[in-house]
């Protein structure tokens, strides 16, 4: 309870009260003290004086007192927050709060898990507070010289910048949480940073897509997809779609017949499928499919050529005979035996693996038919806006990096084309 002492002038007049309040001990066990003073009423007998005079200290004690404890309180926050390990930091905030909040895929999930088990084993229980732009060098310098993979093999470039990336991430979290005050990787110079170099891009050349065409076109491999529950013409079917539209092969097994506008003969990608990887054990089939659907102005619309739409209304006929109905929240290319389930995303990775052995052809990968289907593209005399919106990027600069002058057939005509003007 407050203390309250009389103050008087030099004349021994009651001018005013000074109240004191002792808080509680701080961190050295010394009590906390408070004061303040109280001017003298007017007005008032003595008994209402003194009434007032109390209300007036309790209610400036009790503000007192609840600024003291909200102080400790940000006060122990502050000390728990210097306190805390990286690891205790990346488990407990970074990957409940962050990674795990409900707007990243079970795909990327695995993906961060994975990267941030190294971070967690190089800084361990260090403090969070204590990082800064040395320990982020002497961690590149690790990952380049003593970093293995399980096979024993030095980390590549992609791992190393991988590896920095995600870090950066856990870092830019601690500051946007207030852990950190600052992030000690954007003091890294860009000289410094890991870089992944040159990407090689697979795709096919002209002359080597229309023999992969023709084999496929010329195939009966009837009883190879019989086996699987399937059909060749299912197989067709993905690979032109593929080769044609530039599809990722998670969009492509995420297509339903309510996509496909048969009157405008357009494509609408709308998800992506994902296959979640962190759940090994699990052996259900819909609780390891992971279906990101996409909205608004992200819904891409691809246009359909008479082809294409030739073999998906065989497909849907082939579909309807072995299901009776085929409505449109089916998946095109569904699970086997199950409509309502898409493919998972690596199957069509294993059916191009069996098919480019059983032809000998060039070992391409369904994402290889993606650059093979920019490249044509660029041949085709398509643009970079053309090319993007086919694609998908977001903005022109991937298209770019990836694709412009793809082909050395490509590169050759264009060199005969400026030489074709200077010697005219």
């Amino acid at each position: 309870m407050a203390v309250i002492r009389e103050r008087r002038n030099k004349d021994g007049e009651l001018t005013g009260y000074k109240v004191v309040v002792t808080l509680g001990r701080d961190e050295q066990n010394k009590k906390v003290y408070v004061s303040t003073t109280i001017p003298r009423p007017q007005g008032l007998t003595p008994k209402r004086e003194e009434k007032e005079v109390q209300r007036l200290a309790d209610e400036w004690e009790h503000e007192q007192r609840e600024r003291y404890a909200e102080n400790k309180a940000l006060l122990r926050d502050k000390n728990s927050k210097h306190k805390i390990t990286v690891r205790e930091f990346v488990d407990e905030f970074w990957m409940k709060k962050h990674v795990k909040d409900g707007t990243h895929t079970p795909s990327t999930i695995a993906f961060y898990s994975y990267m941030a088990e190294d971070i967690k084993k190089y800084f361990g229980d260090r403090r969070l507070s204590d990082i800064g732009k040395n320990d982020i060098l002497d961690y590149l310098l690790f990952l380049r010289r003593e970093a293995k993979t399980k096979a024993g093999a030095p980390y590549s470039a992609v791992t190393i910048q991988h590896h920095f990336n995600t870090l950066r991430n856990i870092l830019e979290y601690a500051v946007y949480i207030d852990f950190k005050a600052e992030n000690p990787c954007s003091k890294i110079k860009a000289s410094d940073r890991p870089r992944r170099g040159e990407k090689e891009i697979d795709f096919l050349e002209e002359e080597d897509a229309i023999q992969f065409m023709s084999c496929l076109e010329s195939e009966q491999e009837a009883t190879y997809w019989k086996k699987r529950n399937g059909s060749h013409l299912q197989w067709k079917t993905m690979v032109n779609i593929m080769i044609v539209t530039g599809l990722r092969r998670g969009e492509l097994v995420g297509l339903r017949w309510g996509d496909i506008d048969k009157k405008d003969a357009v494509m609408s990608v709308r998800r992506n499928v994902t296959l979640d990887t962190s759940n090994k054990d699990e052996k259900k089939a819909e609780k390891k499919i992971h279906v990101g659907e996409t909205k608004g102005k992200r819904v891409r619309r691809v246009p359909l050529s008479k082809y294409l739409m030739g073999l998906l209304d065989e497909l849907y006929e082939e579909r309807k005979s072995a299901y009776k109905t085929v409505g449109k929240d089916d998946y095109i290319f569904c699970r086997f035996g199950d409509q309502g389930l898409p493919m998972y995303p690596t199957e069509p990775t294993r059916m191009m693996q069996k098919f480019i052995k059983r032809h000998k052809l060039p070992d391409v990968s369904p994402h290889d038919l993606r650059h093979t289907a920019a490249s044509l593209a660029i041949q085709s005399g398509a643009n970079v806006k053309e090319i993007q919106a086919l694609m998908g990027h977001k903005d022109a600069a991937t298209t770019l990096e990836f694709y412009a002058g793809i082909s050395e057939k490509a590169k050759r005509g264009t060199i005969e084309g400026i030489e074709g003007i200077l010697r005219k």
